[in-house]
């Protein structure tokens, strides 16, 4: 069994002192709202294998904010190119089957709207939308990552800031 968390960033701010959007990091209520919702994740996940995370700004700082309540080392969070400038959800499909096999539990930091389109292509019973630090756990009854794009998830948890409130 594997499972995959797909994190959507938090609330970031609208621009950057450089005005790349790379550069845009996450505002307070952007990091307020990260830190609830990965201390309400840590409360029901014993264990987190890999983060794969997008290069920007916001979805770093998200990383980061999760790796710290889900006690992950920061140091091991991995960048992904990829995943920022994505090509679609087959770009998102190859980084996926490229993990080890060894990696049982898998986070994946990033943006919409690819998330959102994974997580629907992933897993037919997730219909919903992915607001800013949403997250979306899916189990594949699957051994080997590389077999990701011919496997349906079974929705495990999807977490938005409205379950849980107050905020």
């Amino acid at each position: 069994m594997k499972k995959l968390f797909i994190i959507r960033h938090s609330k970031a701010s609208e621009t950057s002192p450089d005005n790349s959007d790379l550069n845009r990091c996450l505002e307070p209520y952007g990091v307020d709202k990260a830190t609830r919702i990965a201390e309400y994740l840590a409360s029901h996940i014993e264990t987190v294998d890999l983060m794969l995370t997008s290069p920007a700004c916001r979805a770093f700082e998200t990383a980061q904010i999760f790796a710290r309540k889900l006690k992950y080392p920061e140091k091991k969070i991995r960048g992904q190119e990829a995943l920022y400038h994505f090509g679609g959800i087959e770009n998102a499909l190859d980084i996926i089957s490229e993990v080890d096999d060894n990696t049982q539990v898998l986070m994946l930091f990033g943006h919409n709207p690819t998330f959102n389109v994974l997580a629907w292509h992933l897993c037919d019973e997730f219909r919903d939308a992915m607001p800013t630090s949403a997250v979306v756990g899916l189990e594949f009854n699957i051994n080997e990552w590389n077999k990701i794009r011919k496997a349906k998830g079974k929705l495990i948890t999807y977490v938005t800031k409205k379950q849980i409130q107050p905020f």
